[in-house]
């Protein structure tokens, strides 16, 4: 096999077992008789897989490098979850007055571990108030209208739920968000997973230095999930952003994981995929890091 390959590169393998495998490029052994993929999928199946696999030189018939245009779009998000999250984004809960409505919805956010949260206005950050706060579980999403509860509403348990330590909040760009809690709201927001920032990470890392502009959540949904960009312009519209909220932040987050997990992978295969002699000349070599490991890192 010859090394002509970038990480990243999208490439079709045919096995001499009438297999056809689709993935990206991830590394190959320096004797050249392995290659490895990612984000593999095979012709057979409907769903990806996440997994690094292997696949060796006896076994590989052929392998084609496709071609990507800037303007194909693909769905990321597995179908099933795609579909829930559009279903659960058109049942949304709109509570405009503290009632058991209310309560049995601040009882349910406080039992997850994470929860998803977004507004409407609050863009201006403390320069005025937020008519709508959107707090979401990966089943339910309800939108509490604060402009016509006022107070009320985070006296009655958003003030405690968005200042807990438990659950996190998921939120993409915290910064207006903050600041209108704190200076119309008296709330001060903690425990945050901030899906723009995990964005600026990724960023750094691939590519060695920070972007100049950050990503829109419309931007973010395209990059890392492949849905359609859209802008927010009603409620059914916040809904639906705020549905994939959860899926993203997932998203983000093995991104983020992604040179950890691969670097373990490399130590994992490191002697293990070689033959007798090979194996034992590296397993001499256990205080260097492994010849492989830089290049398993990078993204």
């Amino acid at each position: 096999m010859d090394n002509l390959y970038k990480k990243g590169d999208l490439l079709q393998i045919k096995t001499k077992y009438h297999e056809v495998i689709e993935g990206q490029f991830y590394a190959m052994s320096h004797d050249k008789t392995r290659i490895s993929l990612c984000d593999t999928k095979e012709s057979s199946k409907d769903e990806p897989s996440n997994a690094i696999l292997h696949y060796y030189e006896p076994d590989i018939h052929d392998i084609v490098k496709l071609k990507v245009t800037n303007e194909q779009i693909y769905l990321k998000l597995a179908q099933k979850d795609f579909e829930e999250a559009i279903l659960v984004s058109k049942k949304y809960i709109y509570i405009n007055q503290v009632d058991k409505i209310f309560h049995d919805a601040m009882a349910d956010l406080k039992e997850q571990s994470y929860v998803a949260l977004s507004t409407d206005g609050s863009s201006m950050g403390r320069k005025c108030k937020m008519p709508f706060l959107v707090l979401s579980t990966p089943r339910k999403i309800y939108i509490f209208d604060t402009q016509a509860m006022q107070y009320h509403a985070f006296d009655a348990g958003l003030k405690e739920l968005l200042e807990s330590e438990f659950p996190k909040k998921i939120v993409h760009d915290s910064r207006n968000l903050s600041d209108c809690l704190k200076h119309k709201h008296n709330v001060n927001l903690k425990s945050v997973f901030d899906t723009q920032v995990g964005d600026l990470i990724i960023m750094k890392n691939k590519n060695g230095i920070l972007p100049k502009d950050v990503k829109s959540l419309s931007d973010c949904l395209h990059t890392y999930l492949g849905l359609q960009k859209n802008i927010i312009t009603d409620k059914e519209s916040l809904a639906k952003n705020i549905a994939f909220l959860h899926h993203l932040s997932e998203a983000v987050n093995e991104e983020m994981q992604l040179p950890f997990m691969r670097g373990i992978e490399c130590y994992i295969e490191s002697l293990r995929s070689c033959d007798d002699h090979k194996a034992w000349a590296l397993s001499s070599q256990l205080h260097q890091i492994p010849q492989d490991f830089k290049s398993a890192i990078d993204y």
